[in-house]
């Protein structure tokens, strides 16, 4: 496999990044919703990982008032376990960091432990709990980054 790179999401990505995020949550954003994201610039920012031609994972982020909120980050189910989801993450805090944000932060399902273990792994905290967020059952977790709290050294695996 060739070597993964990250770059900005264009338009004729779409179809792959909604069968990512179709494949990867029980309530996906839908396509539109997605086009809309991928083409309105400005304080959103929407990434994707390539390997080769391929879409292998994708992530977006949002700068509001100078605090980076991540939206949504997904791997390609047959793609995980290579270290795509930290490359995403560590790409969304350095741009954190370039954009001057003073706080990076997320919420994430309680029961999502592949995802609470990279944050931690990453420096993230918690710092807060929604009680039955998701789907009136399950309670979102509230988690921040201060930019330049931790340095990120990712390597992908191919």
């Amino acid at each position: 496999m060739a070597e993964i790179i990250i770059r900005q999401a264009k338009l004729s990505d779409v179809p792959a990044i909604s069968r990512i995020e179709t494949d990867s949550f029980g309530t996906p954003w839908s396509a539109q919703e997605i086009v809309k994201d991928v083409t309105s610039g400005g304080n959103v920012y929407f990434v994707v990982a390539a390997d080769a031609d391929k879409v292998v994972g994708f992530a977006e982020m949002r700068n509001v008032a100078g605090e980076a909120q991540i939206y949504n980050i997904a791997v390609d189910p047959e793609e995980r376990g290579r270290g795509i989801g930290e490359a995403l993450l560590g790409h969304l805090i350095d741009k954190a960091e370039e954009d001057r944000c003073s706080v990076v932060n997320l919420e994430v399902r309680a029961a999502n432990t592949a995802a609470l273990g990279l944050y931690n792994k990453l420096g993230f905290r918690e710092v807060g709990r929604r009680s039955k967020y998701y789907d009136g059952k399950e309670d979102a977790i509230l988690m921040d980054l201060v930019p330049g709290q931790l340095i990120v050294d990712v390597e992908v695996q191919n």
